[in-house]
């Protein structure tokens, strides 16, 4: 039994059973109760005791086992009876009948409980009893008869006599107390191996099913990602044969890009699902965000007739809300593609409105409406069931989302449910109501106030691209030549560390995953112990778009990314914040006084001034790390300083723009947070670079 209990100590109730429990207080008991020797009190009343004891256990560890609630006062009014009449009827009025009796209910309500137990926890039926679920009501109800047989043989008995006593009837109940117990130990044993087994067979169902599950995902997302590839392969075959119509080529192009961005964000939200993550939430502004949706779906519907439109209600244009865009345009692309798809005539419509505010949310309805063949109630039912289709004609595998159920799956990670009505021949309706956090006036109130986004020809720098895939380095090199920026190319890291031990670069486009190691762990143990005097922004490209890749780059230092596949026009977004306008890169009268630095010359011996020239570059490098440690932790007066400090030394060196661009920073240094004190450190630098070049031309 203790073999037993160490192998299914693990299940719930069986340490109640064994070791310290029913087994080991019978076993007890049994030795004390077979003596002839001891006192009253360690033959007769301590055996009984530990007896109710046991099978106080016994019963709780049932209990547990079969997850049924226990209730504590039977045992409360047995205790009540139990123990005064042990004392009295063996100390003061010795009655053997009696403490038969009183054992007899001890028996009785424990096994009875035991019963119970296995009728409830059995669903109250006997379809769910296997052997060992027999084995173990077989046992209780022998032990049951034995002593109920006992008892009515209590006229054969005097109340002098004890289990000592030399007659059949104690040796019958002798030999029955010794072998019952044994069944029903021998029938918890089976209980925990019966429990074990099913366990297993459950691990091994689930298993099965979610293997199967997989297997029908997966055939249903090769169907699913067929489509939009179908479409795409269509329109480049469309491009080739049309003849030369530019608007038309311009068309194809639109729908083969927005079904990429849609495959795109088809498999970056299935790979999300599957890690049971988010994406990232962004403020949006509703209105736009659904304009945007709508218009891809335009194409699908110009050959049919059917109108595509948009309402809002109670929503204004001006309103930000964060808002997980990849999930909730999924799923709002998926009811549109179903609604579109079941409606021949008529129209489709996406509506928006606001339900009700709260003090920093707002709770709004998306609802998707169309015109269609509408569902009767059977179909709708089978909506919600993976990997059913209400029509067997158009499996779901034609839609161009990922199905309803991944669609309400991914809406409960929003904390939303996707209900529907519809009517047969009436239509149909498709909504969901999410809470969405406002931060409109926090938007407002924070709005930075740095420097406008100029246009992409205004902006200059060069720019390091790390990429070992060819066809990715020409759409890079496209993007950037039509940009007119200059650009270098590195295919291995090897490579893009000697580039940048050669030249300077204003930014470096930095895949992540190359031939030669990962982008993160180069620029961690590579580019940041290079020390460049003027580091240029690295801006990771990646396919890893959940919230963990994300922190991984900020954490390490990288603030800004690209998710494949690359468009331009986030490109050109995200180039027109970074690059220094092209006005930066200034000529020497535009940098420096040159009237004050002639009158300097000749205030101060030039070997002096020449010494001071030559460090000045290398100083100026300190002063500005100094100035971005400050301004990170505002020490706003130390700042104010030192800026005072640099704007006196700058008037003094005659380096005009440096001069007026310190200036101004310490005038809005209380929104320090948003200087671009490396556009800055720039001017600092060419100032320098430009006055020692001058200063040399005067002496010579």
């Amino acid at each position: 039994m203790m073999v037993n209990w160490l192998i299914h100590k693990r299940i719930a109730g069986t340490r109640l059973w064994f070791g310290f429990g029913f087994v080991l207080s019978a076993a007890i008991a049994c030795i004390f109760q077979s003596s002839q020797t001891l006192s009253p009190v360690w033959s007769i009343m301590i055996p009984n005791t530990l007896i109710l004891l046991g099978l106080f256990m016994l019963t709780r560890g049932v209990e547990r086992f079969f997850v049924v609630r226990a209730h504590n006062w039977p045992w409360y009014l047995l205790a009540f009876v139990f123990f005064p009449s042990f004392i009295y009827f063996t100390f003061f009025d010795a009655s053997f009948l009696v403490r038969v009796f009183v054992n007899y209910l001890v028996w009785l309500l424990a096994m009875t409980l035991c019963l119970r137990a296995l009728w409830v926890g059995q669903g109250k039926s006997f379809t769910g009893f296997s052997p060992a679920h027999w084995t173990f009501a077989l046992a209780c109800i022998s032990l049951l008869s034995v002593f109920t047989l006992r008892l009515s043989m209590l006229g054969n008995y005097e109340h002098s006599d004890t289990l000592g006593t030399n007659n059949w009837m104690n040796q019958f109940f002798s030999l029955s107390v010794i072998v019952m117990p044994l069944i029903l130990c021998f029938s918890l044993c089976l209980l925990c191996s019966c429990r074990k087994e099913q366990l297993l067979a459950n691990v091994t169902q689930r298993a099965k099913e979610e293997t199967q599950q997989k297997e029908q995902f997966l055939t249903l997302l090769s169907h699913e990602l067929r489509t939009p590839l179908n479409a795409i392969v269509g329109h480049a075959e469309m491009i080739k044969q049309a003849p030369r119509e530019p608007q038309k080529y311009v068309q194809y192009c639109d729908v083969i890009i927005s079904t990429a961005m849609s495959l795109a964000d088809l498999a970056n939200q299935v790979l999300l699902n599957a890690r049971g993550k988010a994406s990232r939430q962004t403020a949006t502004a509703l209105p736009d965000f659904t304009e945007q949706l709508m218009g891809q779906f335009k194409p699908l519907v110009q050959d049919k007739n059917v109108v595509l439109e948009a309402k809002t209600t109670g929503v204004t244009p001006a309103a930000q809300y964060l808002v997980d865009q990849d999930t909730l345009g999924l799923v709002i692309k998926n009811l549109l593609s179903n609604a579109i798809k079941y409606t021949h005539q008529g129209k489709v419509t996406l509506a928006m409105s606001l339900l009700h505010k709260k003090p920093r949310s707002a709770v709004l309805r998306f609802e998707v409406a169309d015109t269609g063949e509408g569902m009767n109630k059977t179909q709708v039912e089978q909506l919600f069931r993976p990997f059913d289709s209400a029509d067997p004609a158009l499996p779901i595998a034609q839609s161009a989302g990922v199905g309803l159920v991944l669609c309400q799956q991914l809406l409960q990670t929003l904390d939303s449910k996707l209900e529907v009505k519809s009517e047969l021949g009436q239509g149909s309706l498709f909504y969901f109501d999410i809470e969405l956090c406002n931060v409109s006036e926090q938007a407002m109130e924070q709005k930075p106030k740095g420097r406008e986004q100029l246009p992409i020809s205004q902006l200059s720098g060069n720019i390091l691209v790390v990429e070992d895939n060819l066809l990715n380095q020409e759409i890079i090199k496209h993007f950037l030549s039509s940009l007119t920026l200059n650009y270098q190319i590195a295919s291995t890291l090897a490579e893009a560390e000697q580039a940048l031990k050669v030249m300077h670069f204003d930014l470096v486009f930095l895949d992540m995953h190359l031939r030669d190691g990962h982008g993160l762990d180069w620029y961690r143990q590579v580019f940041k112990p290079l020390n460049l005097p003027f580091p240029p922004k690295v801006i990771a490209l990646t396919g890893d778009v959940d919230e963990q890749a994300q922190q991984a780059y900020f954490s390490s230092g990288i603030e800004y990314f690209l998710a494949k596949p690359i468009v331009l026009p986030q490109m050109k977004k995200l180039l027109s914040n970074l690059l220094l306008p092209a006005k930066s890169v200034m000529t020497e009268q535009d940098l420096l006084d040159l009237a004050v630095i002639q009158q300097l010359a000749g205030t101060i011996e030039p070997q002096i001034l020449a010494t001071k020239l030559m460090y000045l570059s290398d100083r100026l490098d300190y002063e500005f790390a100094q100035l971005r440690g400050l301004a990170d932790i505002q020490a706003l007066e130390a700042l104010e300083e030192k800026l005072i400090h640099l704007e006196e030394e700058a008037s003094t060196l005659g380096m005009r723009a440096l001069h007026v661009a310190l200036q101004e920073v310490r005038l809005s240094m209380f929104d320090s947070a948003n200087i671009d004190w490396q556009a800055l450190h720039g001017i600092a630098k060419q100032s320098a670079k430009r006055l020692s070049e001058y200063h040399s031309k005067v002496v010579a």
